[in-house]
């Protein structure tokens, strides 16, 4: 008995479906069901579609081809964006849209694929992770290094795994499918713009990676198996009032001034474990300033790999703790800066309970030792 799945693949845009255009620079195509998709043994089992969809209330769907020893066929539907874009131009109205289109259309599908650009692909799944409050179905984003015209194209294989993903595993959470690695939306980073691994998960393990078979270890989910209803909840609302200060060598405190100037929320990129310069006592008197005008500072290290805790190690580290700014342990700048924008809009909580909350770990993406 072959179960049918239907997943609902949302293209926003990015390099998985660009061309060059008059002046020689990849742009986001339309159509790319019709231009290319379907013309894909990979991605389109012609056969079975003309055999049993065409003629249909059905033929919108694209056949995935069968895999080996399977009892799922995965059929598919592409939902394109009006505008589609560049992910460089993607900002928390994109990520409120996508969130918004997985609830409206959540109880027709039994997963979703998001076709997503690479260059902002960590805070998307990030910001999408918080906003999601309450998913009981599998949300993989995915996209591409080089785009699904070209014959070297990544993106054939990572729609057909995350396609899989989402139609065969039961993963209540938002991940990322890329390089044939399956990544916790709130663990994950860009690390390469050549590379076709593009991402990593710096201070946790990937969820899966893709071999003869997609098989998850149960313990690697936030959630056990049949703990998550099969609803949508979702949070719309983001701050917009948030940026990201990198602290370096030539910092000044008119440069703080500036950034946090209007902002509810600052993240602060700094060196190693949480350190700024304190022999210029007048930065961090500014970065004091704004903790006390309850401006909600966190301390997120500019390593790739590591962590900034609640207690310092050094004294150049201590300053912050010590003012009040929040330790963003072992998360990514894209899931504290996501977090934080979250945080911000939970207009029931009081100043100190959003600091509280910034600790704690809701989506997996983090790991506070002091906290259970």
């Amino acid at each position: 008995m072959v179960t049918v799945k239907r997943i609902l693949v949302i293209y926003t845009g990015g390099t998985f479906g660009m061309l060059k255009n008059e002046k020689g620079v990849l742009v986001p195509q339309k159509d790319i069901e019709h231009r290319v998709i379907r013309k894909l043994p990979q991605l389109h089992d012609n056969e079975y579609w003309k055999q049993n969809l065409h003629g249909t209330d059905m033929e919108e769907y694209v056949a995935l081809p069968d895999g080996k020893d399977t009892d799922i066929k995965v059929l598919y539907k592409i939902y394109e964006y009006d505008e589609l874009k560049d992910s460089s131009d993607f900002n928390n109205d994109d990520w409120l849209k996508m969130a918004r289109d997985i609830k409206r259309f959540y109880h027709d599908y039994d997963g979703f694929v998001v076709l997503h650009g690479t260059d902002t692909t960590a805070y998307g799944a990030s910001v999408l992770s918080y906003m999601l409050e309450t998913v009981g179905k599998t949300v993989v984003l995915t996209g591409a290094q080089v785009p699904i015209f070209q014959p070297r194209s990544d993106g054939n294989n990572n729609l057909f795994c995350a396609l899989l993903v989402a139609a065969t595993l039961h993963i209540p959470e938002v991940t990322v499918f890329f390089g044939a690695k399956l990544f916790r939306g709130t663990r994950v980073k860009k690390v390469s713009n050549t590379r076709i691994q593009a991402f990593d998960s710096p201070n946790f393990p990937a969820l899966l990676e893709a071999r003869t078979t997609l098989d998850i270890e149960p313990k690697m989910l936030i959630h056990p198996a049949g703990s998550v209803p099969d609803v949508c909840q979702i949070h719309d609302q983001l701050s917009h009032k948030v940026y990201v200060l990198k602290v370096a060598p030539t910092i000044t405190p008119e440069i703080i001034r500036a950034v946090f100037n209007g902002m509810d929320g600052v993240l602060l990129e700094t060196y190693g474990n949480g350190n700024i310069p304190i022999k210029r006592k007048e930065i961090y008197k500014e970065i004091e300033r704004a903790v006390k005008n309850k401006v909600l500072v966190v301390n997120v290290t500019q390593c790739i790999n590591g962590t900034v805790l609640g207690k310092a190690i050094y004294e150049t580290g201590l300053l912050l703790v010590e003012c009040g700014v929040v330790p963003a342990f072992d998360m990514t700048a894209e899931a504290a800066l996501a977090k934080l924008s979250y945080v911000l809009t939970k207009t029931e909580l009081s100043y100190e309970q959003k600091v509280e909350l910034m600790k704690t770990n809701i989506r997996g993406e983090l790991n506070n030792p002091n906290h259970n």
